[in-house]
């Protein structure tokens, strides 16, 4: 509970020190974004979640073939240990194929990340936005600050 807190605080101390010096200077401008929500629509996303369905899939399919292979196997009564060697061989396959996929996507899964909250920095600066804070950090906000779809037209017609 403590480790959650001092964030919140954090935050709070920044948000209010950032009010002060905002109120003799001008009109603070600040919203929020759900970030989760526009990756999930930022059409480079999309077409990364196909291939990596795709590419899933292609693996899925494998594995389904080896474990067909043992099926037959232990219907054929083969011995324990060609079985054992067969179950053994899926699993380091199985294991193979999750370290593929992980490398291969990662690198991209973060790139694109990077590429929203980029994106976003921009639309902020485009728009006079001072402030622009997740919807994770924000408790409540009006629903008039949230400019999430904004941001994911903006970041779609890019």
């Amino acid at each position: 509970m403590k480790k959650l807190f001092l964030p919140f605080v954090l935050v709070g101390v920044l948000l209010a020190t950032l009010l002060v010096s905002q109120s003799s200077t001008g009109s603070l401008r600040v919203a929020y974004v759900d970030i989760e929500k526009a990756t999930e629509n930022y059409q480079k996303w999309k077409d990364l979640n196909e291939k990596y369905r795709r590419d899933y899939s292609f693996y899925q399919n494998k594995l389904k073939e080896m474990e067909s292979e043992l099926k037959k196997m232990q219907e054929e009564g083969r011995s324990q240990e060609e079985i054992q060697a067969k179950q053994k061989e899926i699993l380091a396959k199985k294991t193979e194929y999750e370290n593929l996929l992980k490398s291969e996507y990662q690198p991209k899964i973060q790139e694109i990340m990077n590429e929203v909250v980029k994106k976003i920095q921009e639309y902020a600066s485009v728009m006079g936005y001072d402030l622009v804070f997740t919807n994770q950090v924000v408790v409540y906000g009006n629903p008039a600050l949230d400019i999430t779809e904004q941001v994911i037209a903006y970041i779609n017609q890019q």
